[in-house]
C-alpha cells in the first residue's frame, strides 16, 4: 500500500519549487547550484528535486508518497510531468519545500491520490537511505495553467495566487545504494582548514 504524506501547499517563487531532504546533524551540507536557464520540468541536485512552475507565482498544493509500481498514475486526472533518479544523501527525510522559506505549511484542501484521501498538514516522507529510486512528477491543472493564470490576472486588480497547479511527487524503489553516512568528527580547526585550505592566522 502507498505511504502518502499530508497535503501541503508550496509558494512558488520565480517559477520553481524543490522537494528537499532535510539536512541531519553530522552530514556534510551538499551544496547545489540550479541551472534554471534550461527550464527542465524537473531538476535534480543533490539532496533536492527541484519542479519548474509554468507560473512564475503562485501557491500549489503538494503530496508526496512512496510507491511500489511505477506504471501507476494516482487517478484518471493527473498527467506525468518527468521520471528523473533520486538518491538520498542524508537520512531520506522528504519535504515539500517553499522556494524561499523551508518546509511548507499544509494546503487548504486534501486530496485523492492511489485511491486514498490525504488530509492537509505538513508534506513529509521518508525515504530509505539505501535505496535508490525513481521519482515521479504529477500535476493536475499543469497544461494550461499559464494561460489561466494570464486570464486571471486580466480579471482581477492584484495578481491571482492559486488554483493553477496541483503536484504529486511519488518515489518508487529502483535499486540499492551504500548508505550515507555521518562525517567523522572533527575540530574547528579541522574544519577550517578542510573549507579554507589552511588555519586562521590565530589557530596556527
Amino acid at each position: 500500500m502507498p505511504k502518502i504524506s499530508r497535503v501541503g501547499a508550496v509558494n512558488i517563487e520565480h517559477g520553481y519549487f524543490p522537494v528537499g531532504e532535510l539536512w541531519e546533524p553530522g552530514f556534510e551540507r551538499k551544496d547545489h547550484r540550479l541551472d534554471l536557464e534550461a527550464r527542465e520540468p524537473v531538476i535534480v541536485v543533490p539532496g533536492q528535486i527541484v519542479v519548474t512552475s509554468r507560473v512564475q507565482e503562485h501557491a500549489a498544493p503538494v503530496v508526496l508518497a512512496v510507491v511500489d509500481r511505477e506504471d501507476e498514475a494516482p487517478g484518471p486526472s493527473w498527467t506525468r510531468v518527468a521520471s528523473v533518479e533520486y538518491r538520498p544523501v542524508y537520512r531520506g527525510r522528504m519535504a515539500a519545500l517553499d522556494t524561499m522559506n523551508g518546509p511548507s505549511g499544509p494546503a487548504a484542501d486534501g486530496l485523492e491520490v492511489f485511491g486514498q484521501r490525504a488530509d492537509p498538514g505538513d508534506p513529509f516522507v521518508d525515504l530509505a537511505p539505501a535505496q535508490v529510486y525513481r521519482a515521479q512528477v504529477w500535476s493536475q491543472g499543469r497544461a494550461d495553467s499559464r494561460e489561466r493564470f494570464d486570464a486571471a490576472t486580466r480579471r482581477e486588480e492584484g495578481p491571482a495566487r492559486d488554483g493553477f497547479e496541483t503536484y504529486l511527487i511519488a518515489f518508487v524503489p529502483w535499486g540499492t545504494q551504500s548508505p550515507p553516512l555521518p562525517a567523522a568528527g572533527e575540530s574547528r580547526r579541522e574544519h577550517l582548514v578542510r573549507k579554507h585550505g589552511k588555519p586562521p592566522l590565530n589557530m596556527r
